[in-house]
C-alpha cells in the first residue's frame, strides 16, 4: 500500500490532536480542521489505511484513532526536525537560566537548578547527568592527614567535580612529604585528561625513592576514582509530581510503575548514558524505551558541554502523547543555554568551596543525587 502524501497528512493531523487532547481522533473531527478538499468517507478510508500499514490504532471503545510507535517515529522522523527553533521564541517559554544561576554555585546546584527550571518549562519529568569524570581534566589535588594513618586525597576536574578518597598510608610520612607529593602531581597533570594520567612518567621528577612510592599510591587513588565512576554517576531529577498530571497516569498502576521508574537510578542513567556522539537528539519512543510495563513513556534527550570538552546528558520523560516537537524545541534551546552558563564560570569555584566544606566537617560523599 503506498504511503501518499494525502496520508502522510493526514497522519500529522491526527497525531497533532491527539497530542493536543488526549483524546482518540474521528475521521469526522479530520475533515472538518483540514483544508483538504475531500469528503469524511475518503478520510476515513485513509485512516483505515494507515491503521492496516501499522501507523494508527484505535481502542475498543472508540470509533476514533491513535497513533502508534510507528506512527510517532514517523512523525519525529520526517516533521519534527524540520520545524527546530521557530516554534520557542518567547521570554515565558523559556526563561533565561542565568537568571537563577550564579557563578558561586556549585556545579551540583547549578545541574539542580537547572533540572527544576526544565520540569517546569516542559510540564514533563526532566533528568540531568553530570559529566563523567573520564571526560574532565585534571585541575588540583590535596592531601590532607587526618587521625594516625588515615589520609585524604581530593581530587578537582575543570568541570568542577570534586572526588574524595580515605586512604591509610603506613610508614614515616609527615605533612612536608604530602605537600611534596601533591606538588609534584599538580605540576605534572594540571590540565592533562583524567584518561591520560596513568600513562604519565613522574618518576624522573624526584630522585626519592619515598615519594615516588607516595605518588605512585596517589595516582592508583585517582584511577580509582575513575573506575568507580564509570558504575556510578550524578543525576538530578524534578517534576515526579508534574508528569502525574497527564492523563495517561490517572491508573494507579502507571503511578507506581513511574514512581518506581523514578526510584531507579542506575536504569535512568544507563537510559540516558546510551548516547551516540554524532547526534543532537535521541528519541526513544514507547516500546523503543521499555518492552513492556513502560510503554506509554518516551524520552527525549540531548547533550550539553562543559568548556566544550566534557558533555552530560538532559532528558525530558512524558507519555507517548509528549509534544515531541515542543520539547525538542526547548531542550536544543535549553542545553545551549546550560553550556553557555558553564563557559561563563559557573558550577566551579563554588562546588569547590562547597566540598572544602563538607570535608571539613566530615560530611562529604562523591555520590550525591538530586531528587525532587
Amino acid at each position: 500500500m503506498k504511503f501518499t502524501n494525502r496520508k502522510k497528512h493526514i497522519l500529522q493531523e491526527v497525531i497533532i490532536k491527539f497530542i493536543q487532547e488526549a483524546e482518540p481522533v474521528s475521521s469526522a473531527r479530520i475533515a472538518s480542521d483540514m483544508d483538504l478538499d475531500i469528503s469524511p468517507a475518503t478520510i476515513r478510508k485513509e485512516m483505515n489505511d494507515l491503521e492496516e500499514m501499522g501507523y494508527l490504532t484505535h481502542p475498543h471503545t472508540s470509533a476514533g484513532r491513535i497513533p502508534t510507535d510507528m506512527g510517532y517515529r514517523f512523525y519525529v522522523d520526517n516533521i519534527t526536525g524540520k520545524e527546530l527553533n521557530p516554534l520557542v521564541q518567547r521570554d515565558e517559554d523559556l526563561p533565561d537560566i542565568r537568571t537563577v544561576i550564579s557563578k558561586s554555585m556549585g556545579i551540583e546546584n547549578v545541574l539542580k537548578q537547572s533540572a527544576e527550571m526544565l520540569a517546569k518549562i516542559t510540564n514533563y519529568l526532566s533528568m540531568i547527568v553530570a559529566p563523567n569524570i573520564y571526560q574532565s581534566r585534571f585541575k588540583h589535588l590535596e592531601l590532607l592527614k587526618l587521625e594516625g594513618v588515615d589520609h585524604l586525597m581530593i581530587l578537582i576536574t575543570d568541570t568542577g567535580r570534586v572526588y574524595k578518597r580515605n586512604f591509610r598510608l603506613e610508614g614515616d610520612f609527615n605533612d612536608l612529604d604530602l605537600q611534596s607529593a601533591a606538588g609534584v602531581l599538580n605540576t605534572k597533570l594540571r590540565d592533562k585528561s583524567i584518561m591520560d594520567i596513568e600513562a604519565i612518567d613522574i618518576k624522573g621528577h624526584s630522585p626519592d625513592v619515598n615519594l615516588v612510592l607516595l605518588v605512585n599510591r596517589i595516582l592508583h587513588l585517582v584511577k580509582g576514582c575513575m573506575e568507580e565512576n564509570v558504575l556510578y554517576n550524578r543525576i538530578f531529577v524534578h517534576g515526579t509530581s508534574v508528569i502525574m498530571k497527564q492523563p495517561e497516569f490517572i491508573d494507579i498502576k502507571n503511578i507506581h510503575q513511574v514512581l518506581n521508574l523514578v526510584e531507579n537510578e542506575y536504569l535512568l542513567m544507563k537510559i540516558l548514558m546510551d548516547f551516540s556522539d554524532d547526534k543532537i537528539f535521541m528519541v526513544k519512543i514507547g516500546e523503543e524505551l521499555f518492552s513492556e510495563g513502560l510503554n506509554n513513556l518516551s524520552l527525549v534527550a540531548s547533550k550539553y558541554r562543559i568548556k566544550g570538552n566534557a558533555s552530560g546528558t538532559i532528558g525530558i520523560l512524558g507519555p507517548r502523547r509528549m509534544d515531541y516537537s515542543r520539547v525538542m524545541n526547548i531542550l536544543d534551546l535549553f542545553r545551549k543555554n546550560l553550556s553557555d552558563v558553564f563557559d561563563s564560570g559557573a558550577g566551579s569555584k563554588g562546588q569547590v568551596m562547597e566540598y572544602e566544606s563538607r570535608v571539613i566537617s566530615g560530611a562529604g560523599d562523591q555520590k550525591t543525587t538530586g531528587k525532587k
